[in-house]
Order: C-alpha cells, then structure tokens, then sequence
C-alpha cells in the first residue's frame, strides 16, 4: 500500500465494529449508502457552491479481537453542480468552475483500541480525491488522523454509537504535485439495529469538514454532510 494516500477517520468502519465489541474475535463486512450534500465556499471574494444532487456508496470490513479492531473503509460518488462549483486550484493557476459533476471518493483504514468498556481511540489513515468531470482536473488529500468513538447499548435491539476525528495532512494536483496543507474533521451520530443473530442494521448523520491552505495563498473551505444507512454481517471466529 502507498503510504501517501492516507486521510481521514474511517467512521464508517467504526459502526462495523462497535456493535460486538465483546466479541472474543469477529470479522464484519458491511454496505453503506450516504445521501449527502456538498457545500462551502472558495475563499475570499469568490463564489460559494452547494451540489444539486450527489451521494456515496460504500464498502466496509473490519477485524475485532476483544478490545483491539482494524477496519478498511471505501466509498465514492457524484455531485452535479449545476451553478458555482469547488474551484480548481492548480499549480499553474486557479480555474473557475460551475455547472459540473464532481467525482468524489475515500480510503481509511484504521486501527482502534477501546481503553475503557464503551470508548475507544483510534488512529486513521485515509486518502481522497475529487475529479472534475468537464476537464478531468484530479486533486487529492491525504494524511494522519486521531479521533474518539463510543457506544451505548438501550436495549437488545438497538445500541447508540458516536465518533469525532480529526486528520492532518497534504493537497496535491493529482497523486504528485504538492499544493498546500489541508484539514479534515468529522463527527458521526448514529444508531445500530440487531435484525437477527450477527446481522445489523445501521443509521444515522454523518458531517464532514474540511479547510484547506493553498501554497499560493488562496483558501477553500467546504462540508460533505448527510444521513446514511447501511447493512452488516458478523462472522464469528
């Protein structure tokens, strides 16, 4: 694996595990299917953008041995814009963009330990990137994230869950040229509900945020935010 391509907290994964914790060992396999927004704006002076239409669809697995869990998350989509869009920021100068669909997809992978019953902390390594679709301009970021999640069982039914994180990391025009720095942090609010013996349903918000520093001195600030649900399978070891 290129260790470059790192970026934000998995939070979807986190659902793949938090609803077993107590289990000796377990592995979990789920889909996710997010109908989000994408919103913000383009820095002082320029325009702000908000997608029409746009969602994600995913893949999740995660590995749990009693209180230590490694999770793989990938998910992608489409937002259409049809009036202002995220500008392009490139190493040869910024281009306008407005009326298009923007490609977005991401990669975590992470590895957690639940130091008390019902919170742990984790560490996530993530990778994203948007593509423009009406000139094929592709930026990515990626980086190192920490981040807390925690759950709380009401009933045999359903289990309450959360998770906040925050990762760190490098923009750049494609995989290669370096653009700036950027930030990413995101919280997630759900809940788990057990449909029979090892199979889950799950629900909730998810808000994603992300700032990022131009080496050329230009801003961008934007959210990726919206209500997912998603379906689990627990294979015991």
């Amino acid at each position: 694996m290129n260790l470059k391509k790192i970026r934000l907290v998995s939070f979807f994964l986190l659902i793949a595990s938090v609803s077993s914790v107590n289990a000796d060992s377990h592995v979990s396999l789920g889909v996710v299917l997010n109908g989000s927004g994408w919103n913000g704006d383009n820095g002082s002076g320029r325009s702000d953008f908000d997608s029409d239409e746009g969602g994600q669809f995913g893949f999740r697995a995660s590995y749990t041995l009693d209180r230590l869990y490694f999770g793989l998350s990938l998910q992608g989509g489409d937002y259409q814009f049809n009036d202002a869009a995220p500008t392009q920021f490139t190493s040869g100068g910024e281009l306008t963009a407005s009326n298009v669909k923007l490609t977005h997809s991401d990669f975590d992978l992470l590895a957690g330990y639940y130091f008390w019953e019902r919170v742990s902390l984790f560490l996530d390594l993530k990778s994203a990137g948007s593509e423009w679709q009406n000139n094929g301009y592709k930026q990515s970021f990626s980086g190192l994230g920490i981040g807390v999640s925690g759950f709380n069982p009401l009933s045999q039914k359903w289990t309450l869950y959360g998770s906040w994180g925050v990762v760190g990391g490098t923009i750049k025009q494609g995989d290669s040229t370096e653009l700036g720095d950027g930030r990413s942090t995101a919280l997630v609010l759900g809940a788990n509900y057990t449909l029979s013996k090892n199979n889950y349903l799950n629900m909730g918000l998810k808000i994603r945020n992300y700032k990022f520093d131009y080496d050329d001195g230009n801003q961008q600030d934007y959210s990726i935010n919206g209500l997912f649900v998603g379906y689990n399978h627990v294979f015991e070891l």
